[in-house]
């Protein structure tokens, strides 16, 4: 009896450790804080021009549109702020 108590606690230990290595969810494909000259905004998968000028925005949504298809993954926008030009003529994509 004594045994198999000593058996089950090690494999509740066990399990509780196998458990805590796994970690928890939510990982990104975005490095949280990409190296100064990677291009990127930190912790998004977009170029920091989409920041900038509303039609590098629009000219990065139109190669993601050209190149997306159901294999890729999903980009991390993240708290990008996007530009917007208020007095530009509107743009087809």
């Amino acid at each position: 009896m004594q045994n198999s108590l000593k058996k089950q606690g090690a494999l509740m230990v066990c399990a509780a450790a196998l458990l805590a290595a796994c970690g928890g969810g939510g990982g990104s494909s975005a490095v949280a804080n990409p190296p100064a000259d990677s291009g990127l905004i930190a912790g998004t998968d977009l170029p920091v021009a989409v920041q900038q000028s509303g039609s590098a925005l629009l000219d990065f949504a139109k190669t993601q549109l050209a190149a997306t298809s159901d294999k890729t993954d999903p980009l991390l926008v993240g708290d990008a702020k996007l530009a917007a030009d208020d007095t530009a003529e509107p743009a087809g994509i």
